[in-house]
């Protein structure tokens, strides 16, 4: 087989869901001893406009590299594929959600190139590959797209949760203790809902005096000072990855509130980690977390009912962390894998 390419434009700076998705596929290749190389442009960090030069790059350079090195497959991971295709090539692209056609955190550049780039995927990709499906159904409802085109491939668990040092003195960094802290790792956008997570934690803060909240993640279109001043809530920014595993083991509730999501990844982070899971109940996390999550409305009123009620509840607590201990096993590498090299061999 000659090489696979694969497109790593960005979806790594810094570490998103993307990011650790591309991870998952190269690890996969790897294990499987498939020939395979990284394409990237690399821009300076404050360029503006990258969508633009990411794609007359592909359309030009990438392109023309692709007619004269002639790879089997091309793996765009990151919505985004080339306008012009060689016809001897297939092109697998990945499409994480279609959070653009919701509009609750883009500017109407962004969509308007978000929706470029699905459509154009649409009309050429030989594989559209999503992440769920749910996100699966979307596509077909919206875009009237055949279902024969539609694979999923789901997610893992990183490396770093595998090969994981659970070195308890990184919580002394973080000045939290063993189960007295709730958790939840995102970038601070809307759809993330974290402005109603901490509206539900501080409603309930002064029944748990020693209980801090754990915001990890960068602050996105978020803005700190407005979001909240309160001592017991801690923003970490981003962390190393050795560091997160830990923070996951040792939380007493990990809360996931969002608006939307494609897949979810923190869910199955922590069911890995033995940590009882608080979801939002939209129907991908419903998909991903199976019993495995205590599941609440997206306002902050029922975030703090359902917090409290596990805060409360050990018993509730050790029966999620079972339900998620069997649940996060469809999602081994060695299932995700097959999805994979199912669609690499077809």
């Amino acid at each position: 087989m000659k090489p696979i390419y694969i497109d790593i434009s960005f979806v790594f700076k810094p570490m998103t869901g993307i990011g650790a998705y591309v991870l998952t596929i190269i690890n996969i290749l790897k294990k499987s001893n498939i020939n395979f190389s990284f394409e990237e442009l690399v821009l300076p960090a404050k360029t503006k406009f990258k969508f633009i030069y990411h794609f007359l790059w592909f359309n030009t350079l990438f392109f023309i590299k692709s007619l004269f090195c002639k790879p089997d497959v091309i793996i765009c991971p990151s919505f985004i594929m080339p306008y012009f295709t060689r016809k001897k090539t297939k092109y697998v692209t990945v499409i994480h959600d279609l959070c653009h056609l919701r509009g609750e955190e883009m500017t109407k550049y962004s969509r308007s190139i978000f929706g470029l780039s699905v459509n154009i995927v649409i009309k050429k990709a030989d594989t559209i590959v999503t992440v769920s499906d749910t996100i699966k159904q979307e596509l077909i409802e919206k875009f009237n797209i055949s279902p024969d085109r539609i694979k999923v491939v789901y997610n893992s668990i990183g490396e770093h949760f595998i090969n994981a040092n659970l070195n308890p003195e990184i919580l002394n960094k973080y000045n939290i203790q063993k189960d007295k802290y709730i958790l939840s790792v995102a970038t601070l956008n809307k759809r993330k809902n974290i402005p109603e997570l901490i509206k539900a934690f501080e409603s309930i803060s002064d029944k748990y005096p020693e209980l801090k909240l754990v915001l990890v993640g960068g602050m996105g279109n978020e803005n700190r000072e407005k979001l909240t001043k309160h001592p017991n809530i801690i923003f970490t920014g981003y962390i190393k990855d050795e560091e997160i595993p830990v923070l996951y083991k040792n939380a007493l509730i990990y809360v996931f509130p969002s608006l939307y999501e494609g897949f979810g990844t923190p869910i199955i982070e922590a069911q890995y980690s033995n940590c009882p899971l608080l979801c939002s109940d939209i129907p991908v996390f419903r998909e991903v977390a199976g019993k495995g999550a205590e599941f609440c409305k997206t306002d902050y009123q029922s975030i703090a009912e359902k917090m409290e009620y596990l805060i409360n509840n050990p018993t509730r607590r050790n029966e999620l962390i079972n339900f998620g201990d069997n649940n996060v096993k469809r999602f081994s590498i060695e299932n995700v894998a097959k999805q994979l090299l199912g669609i690499l061999e077809s």
